[in-house]
């Protein structure tokens, strides 16, 4: 039987010290250290405060009959985009417009 020579490394610590390690530990700590200061994974997307959505989604949103939902867009009770025949509506501010209504702070009843 043959004596191996272990293959130590040395690092340099900041008090200075030094740090012997097998070559073994020294890279099982350089693959766990690249995984904590990897880069998080990008994050599930967030509903944009500038999204458009339809008469629907607002219906389902604010529990109102969709019918309400087209009246009050016709009357300018809830602010709305409309492109052609389509109506679209920014669900933050949809959400104003009905709070400022049910507080009867805009003159509407």
């Amino acid at each position: 039987m043959t004596d191996r020579v272990l293959e130590r490394v040395f690092v340099p610590l900041p008090d200075g010290r030094w740090l012997a390690m097998s070559r073994e530990a020294f890279d099982q700590a350089l693959i766990d250290g690249a995984r904590l200061t990897a880069p998080a994974p990008p994050a599930a997307p967030t509903p944009s405060t500038n999204e458009l959505v339809s008469a629907k989604e607002v219906a389902r949103r604010t529990s109102l009959p969709l019918s309400c939902i087209y009246e009050y867009a016709r009357a300018g009770r809830i602010p709305c985009v409309r492109a052609g025949k389509h109506v679209r509506f920014s669900p933050d501010q949809v959400l104003q417009a009905l709070r400022l209504t049910s507080n009867g702070t805009d003159g509407h009843g």
